[in-house]
């Protein structure tokens, strides 16, 4: 136990080391200075050496009131106005602030981090699909969070608490909700956000919906609101 707990401390400085230096399109201005690494390639050295000591995840949850999203309210979906993701409140305005935000899956925190005004505090978390899965890989962002209760190199299990509804510090004036998205490789960091290139973006709640486990071919039970719906419903756009 304690050479493997030396282990994940190593990688854990390593992987913050290497995701603060990247080129990040939106790093808010405190951020740390880069790091010069410039000879490693990320999604390389993770399928190399991090992605087989993952555990297999499966029985995918909600990361709203798991495990299938009742009292969830989906505000922006996925594509619309060109999002890479989608938004997710329980309530109107800042009243969802602080509700729990849970891992869908089990995984491993590859970063944590508070970017500040670029999406505020922001948790990344890898999931290992299991064999004949698409994709092999997902990786999850977690944005605009109030707190995070995990640190980066934390292995997660579906359902477990990682952190809170937010409103990125008050950035956004259309109340607190959570940010998410899901793409099917890792290391795109932070993202645009909206863009009508999708390459290496999947739809969230279609991810989960494809791998429920023992709850496939249950519905999630998340309300989508339509356009005119969504006034006051914790989404900035």
């Amino acid at each position: 136990m304690g050479s493997r707990a030396a282990y994940l401390a190593l990688l854990a400085a390593w992987v913050a080391a290497l995701w603060f230096g990247l080129d990040w399109a939106a790093r808010p201005p405190s951020a740390p200075a880069a790091v010069p690494i410039t000879e490693v390639d990320w999604k390389d050295f993770f399928n190399a050496n991090i992605l087989q000591k993952l555990p297999i995840a499966d029985n995918f949850v909600t990361p709203l009131r798991p495990p299938d999203g009742e009292g969830a309210y989906v505000t922006l979906q996925f594509r619309d106005e060109q999002s890479l993701g989608e938004d997710w409140a329980t309530a109107k305005g800042d009243a969802a602030l602080g509700e729990p935000v849970y891992s869908v899956g089990d995984g491993w925190v590859s970063l944590a981090y508070d970017f500040q005004n670029a999406w505020g505090k922001v948790i990344f978390v890898d999931y290992r699909l299991g064999p004949n899965r698409y994709p092999p890989v997902a990786e999850v962002m977690y944005a605009e969070l109030q707190d995070m209760d995990v640190v980066t190199g934390q292995f997660v299990k579906a359902g477990e608490k990682i952190g809170t509804v937010g409103n990125a510090g008050g950035v956004y004036q259309g109340g607190a909700h959570l940010r998410w998205e899901v793409r099917d490789t890792v290391g795109l960091g932070l993202g645009l956000g909206f863009n009508d290139n999708r390459d290496g973006w999947l739809g969230p709640s279609d991810f989960i919906a494809a791998h429920r486990g023992d709850r496939t071919g249950k519905p999630l039970l998340q309300k989508i609101l339509a356009p005119n719906e969504r006034a006051g419903w914790g989404t900035e756009y």
